[in-house]
């Protein structure tokens, strides 16, 4: 088997300006993606930078926000102490509050219908205190009205008695303050 060689150059002899002048443009172009390279790499630092100082006061803000939390609820805590006392007295007050004869009285008016009325009313002093009365009525539908608005309260009829086209009965019924 015989071995071919080929030779394409056109002399033995290398060309020294081609050569320089081939090598000196690839040098450049190197030279220039280089510089390329540096500059976005300089300029991709200083995007870092400015990132890194918005974390950091990003970070020295939110440090900040926890300390004035910190020192809010400790002052919270220490209101919370302070008004525990008067707190509970202001409670104590409330739940010893007495009730409303006048409330009492509204509930009444507001049941009662114009063909009702009221001949005897007694309240007991307490808070679910017990209401007796004695009323009188024209008419039997008058009356099973007043039953009706008055059964959620514990009602009880002890005497009912017609005389001359009048219905009289007595009531007793409990209003407890948080049905007024």
């Amino acid at each position: 088997m015989k071995k071919t060689t080929y030779n394409l150059a056109g002399d033995r002899r290398v060309d020294k300006r081609a050569f320089a002048w081939r090598a000196g443009v690839l040098a450049a172009a190197a030279l220039a993606l280089g510089g390329l390279a540096a500059a976005g790499l300089a300029r991709q630092h200083r995007a870092d930078l400015g990132v890194r100082s918005a974390t950091e006061r990003e970070r020295t803000q939110a440090g900040a926000m926890r300390a004035e939390s910190l020192r809010m609820q400790e002052e919270i805590a220490a209101w919370k102490k302070t008004w525990a006392a008067e707190l509970a007295a202001a409670n104590h007050l409330i739940e010893r509050k007495s009730f409303s004869f006048v409330s009492r009285f509204d509930l009444l008016e507001r049941v009662f219908r114009s063909g009702l009325r009221i001949q005897h009313v007694t309240m007991a002093n307490e808070a679910t205190g017990l209401v007796t009365m004695t009323v009188s009525a024209g008419s039997l539908r008058d009356l099973f009205e007043l039953y009706k608005k008055l059964a959620p309260y514990e009602l009880a009829i002890s005497n009912e008695v017609q005389s001359q086209g009048e219905y009289q009965v007595n009531l007793s019924f409990r209003i407890p303050n948080e049905k007024i």
